[in-house]
């Protein structure tokens, strides 16, 4: 009797892993229509996400083709990353562009435009040099264009060989100046804006706060969904009604009962049952529990969502720890919420990762720990990378958190919520607790914006 393991179709890169697939399909070269070879590899970036890497080959023609796509659906928000570059370790930072990503180069007056290339991951360096390599093939097609004008030299051609020559030397004067940013002549901004929220450049101080790099996330506009081929036009056929009635009818038999509805893994995409569960967290508000378990690869997670909407104003918990007993708060993380440890210079921002949870700071510090003591270092290797560095930076990190779960140490812990849907336990409740502070602030425009709140109509919304 044979058994076959079952094991996730994406895997964290590893060279020790024996096991990856790397699955070859024979395909068209669309250079000389001949048969190429495609490799494919179904892999996760820390930190980052799922990811299709595909390499095609033609041993004909010897065309080479790479492409780097996401494996994920389309992300809520669109993202604009920006890197001033300052130093020549900045050239060495890694980044993923998807197809949908622009790239804006302030100093150079440059913009990349979307579709005009297959998903991306390399360098900073790596992208100066493909822009000089394709501007090269440019400037070789002109000279050879010139020399047959000259040689069929007339009247007529005078003015095409005058315009070829100009075109040629603007690109010449355009490679001068990529080639003096290469060398840091002066600093520059590196920026992708990507709409589809797929793109990603890497963090070299990782996990602490890289004050050289600002990310913005923001609504996308009715034309950037059309290009990514979503549909925001609503089906208003009357049926929304009804259920809104149905619905009312039995809003408290749902807070009674666990509700189950199937749903996939998202590890192994095996068909799988998510239990949801309203309840209410006493001296906060109504939230909404939702738990997965998979049962054909083990996988198991939990997510709470807020079940009351956005707050009016965001709120702010600061907790200065002074015992081992603070280890036992309950803790809300939301996923609009961010968590910092202002210490250790460490922030995160809307996480994935530790965001959506209702656990305790000890669940959340434990967390953090094992996520980042399992996980690669994300673009840690390569020839540009001093890895001992990374290594040394992370394993200090993870030895602080030991220390701040075994209660030898002691951090102020910031929860920052603008939808207002995050909550920190007050030990002395009903009565103020002497540790904990709670801010009610108003929201910002731009947070305002990211939480769709700006594009709310909530007066005479039934006219048009």
């Amino acid at each position: 009797m044979t058994t076959s393991e079952t094991r996730p179709a994406f895997t964290a890169l590893s060279a020790d892993d024996a096991d990856n697939q790397l699955t070859e399909i024979e395909s068209l070269c669309m250079n000389c229509y001949a048969k190429g070879h495609t490799r494919l590899l179904l892999t996760r970036i820390p930190f980052y996400k799922d990811v299709i890497l595909s390499s095609f080959e033609c041993d004909s023609c010897h065309f080479k083709n790479n492409d780097i796509q996401p494996a994920q659906s389309v992300e809520p928000l669109g993202i604009i990353i920006n890197v001033h570059v300052t130093q020549p370790g900045d050239l060495n930072r890694q980044f993923v562009k998807s197809g949908y990503g622009t790239i804006r180069i302030k100093e150079l007056d440059f913009e990349q435009e979307p579709y005009s290339t297959n998903g991306v991951l390399t360098t900073i360096e790596g992208f100066f040099d493909s822009i000089v390599e394709n501007i090269n093939k440019t400037i070789k097609q002109i000279e050879e264009s010139l020399e047959d004008l000259k040689k069929n030299s007339t009247d007529d051609s005078q003015s095409s060989i005058s315009e070829f020559e100009q075109q040629k030397s603007k690109l010449d004067d355009f490679i001068k100046r990529v080639e003096s940013l290469k060398t840091l002549s002066q600093p520059f901004h590196f920026e992708i804006d990507d709409p589809s929220g797929n793109s990603c450049i890497e963090n070299p101080k990782a996990p602490y706060r890289d004050e050289q790099m600002t990310t913005k996330k923001y609504r996308r506009t009715v034309k950037q969904n059309e290009s990514l081929g979503i549909n925001e036009e609503e089906n208003a056929t009357g049926t929304g009604s009804t259920e809104a009635k149905s619905e009312t009818q039995n809003a408290e038999s749902i807070t009674d009962e666990i509700l189950t509805f199937q749903t996939n893994c998202p590890y192994c995409d095996s068909p799988c049952d998510t239990n949801m569960k309203v309840t209410q967290i006493p001296y906060f508000k109504e939230v909404i529990i939702m738990a997965t378990a998979c049962d054909a690869c083990g996988h198991k997670s939990n997510e709470v969502k807020s079940g009351t909407g956005i707050a009016p104003e965001g709120v702010r918990y600061t907790l200065s720890m002074n015992d081992a007993t603070d280890l036992s708060r309950d803790i809300l993380v939301s996923e609009t919420s961010s968590f910092a440890i202002p210490e250790l210079d460490f922030e995160i921002s809307s996480s994935r990762s530790i965001g959506g949870k209702f656990t305790t700071l000890e669940g959340i510090f434990t967390t953090l720990k094992d996520e980042l003591a399992n996980v690669i270092m994300p673009f840690s290797g390569g020839d540009s990378h001093d890895p001992n560095s990374d290594q040394n930076r992370m394993k200090s990190f993870i030895d602080t958190l030991k220390a701040i779960l075994a209660g030898e140490e002691f951090v102020t812990v910031v929860l920052d919520d603008p939808a207002g849907s995050c909550y920190l336990q007050n030990t002395c409740a009903p009565e103020p607790d002497p540790q904990l502070t709670v801010e009610h602030y108003k929201r910002s425009e731009e947070q305002d914006e990211l939480l769709g709140i700006s594009d709310m109509k909530v007066e005479n919304y039934e006219t048009s």
